[in-house]
């Protein structure tokens, strides 16, 4: 049942996606938001869902900001947006969800490639 859960999970995630890229191209501004609700209600949340839709499941930290702008997550709404998502990053790490795949530091940018492992239950 958990396999499935995350199963559906990552169907999900990747629905979004395509209704958030609709969307976008449609842009009917307010009836689109009403109609278009994606259920991110975090940052984690968001990430999480960036993870589950991409099709390998790696991602730099740049890229899951790119899909949160896909999935019309508020990102605007951070001062700074990468540093934010860094921090949901290492916590997901630390919780075993996702896990550091290249180590990839320089210059103070950190453009490391992490990988989804799934929700820890």
């Amino acid at each position: 049942m958990f396999r499935q859960r995350e199963e559906l999970e990552v169907k999900i995630a990747k629905k979004q996606r395509q209704a958030a890229a609709l969307a976008a191209l449609n842009d009917l501004s307010q009836e689109t938001d009403q109609l278009l609700d994606l259920g991110l209600t975090g940052l984690t949340d968001a990430c999480r869902s960036a993870f589950m839709a991409a099709r390998n499941g790696n991602l730099t930290p740049v890229e899951v900001r790119d899909r949160l702008r896909q999935l019309q997550f508020p990102i605007y709404e951070y001062k700074n947006v990468l540093a934010a998502i860094h921090t949901v990053l290492k916590r997901l790490e630390k919780q075993g969800e996702i896990k550091k795949r290249i180590h990839d530091v320089h210059d103070g940018r950190d453009e490391s490639v992490y990988e989804w492992l799934g929700r820890k239950r």
